[in-house]
């Protein structure tokens, strides 16, 4: 058994020579230390300090502009069936539990089993024009803002013609708009809002504040 010039012994057999290696001590491990792996780990958690505020935010925007939109969709199956059955039917907040919206098929000013309805996800609800104060965004149908009309206060009906109209009237009171306003409440302050308007032509349109203007 001999040596070979690079120092790894080497043993002969009959079938030839086997090279028995030498672990070589010059190799250096590499790998981190507890400084550089505790900078990562802080890094990482400052960025998702940052992140998960515009994550949650871009959610409940979701939510909120799904509640605007199913209570769009809603209206417009509340026209469809008016024209249908040649009636005038009503859409109504107040549902059983939770917050959303339903069409009063009887006309009974209350949910029952099988008319159709919608729950909002989320905290989003149904509530009052915001009016401008408190940071709130301006009422759609104020001076100077997108709609150029003004909304009737009430829940929106739809006559035979699938035309809006004012229920409280004898017969149904047409040439009215309505606009529904829809607000949620942040995890980290503060409130999302939607809307929807209804023309008196019937043409259903979902709005969202971006925090500066009312965009559709």
């Amino acid at each position: 058994m001999g040596e070979s010039p690079t120092g790894n012994r080497r043993s002969e057999s009959g079938f030839g020579l086997v090279e028995i290696m030498k672990p070589n001590r010059n190799t250096k491990r590499s790998g981190h230390s507890l400084v550089e792996l505790s900078i990562v780990v802080a890094v990482v958690l400052i960025l998702g300090a940052l992140a998960i505020p515009n994550v949650a935010n871009a959610l409940a925007n979701i939510r909120l502009r799904g509640a605007a939109s199913n209570f769009a969709g809603l209206a417009q199956q509340a026209r469809i069936t008016a024209v249908k059955r040649n009636a005038v039917f009503t859409v109504r907040f107040g549902v059983p539990s939770g917050h959303g919206a339903y069409i009063d098929l009887n006309n009974n000013s209350s949910y029952d089993t099988g008319e159709p309805l919608i729950q909002f996800s989320g905290n989003a609800n149904q509530v009052a024009a915001p009016g401008g104060a408190s940071g709130a965004p301006a009422n759609l149908d104020a001076t100077s803002t997108p709609l150029g009309w003004t909304a009737t206060s009430g829940n929106v009906s739809f006559n035979s013609r699938g035309l809006t109209c004012d229920v409280t009237v004898t017969p149904c009171g047409a040439n009215v708009n309505y606009l529904f306003y829809f607000q949620d409440t942040r995890i980290f302050g503060g409130h999302g809002w939607a809307a929807v308007s209804i023309t008196a032509a019937a043409r259903v349109k979902v709005w969202f504040w971006d925090g500066f203007n009312w965009i559709n």
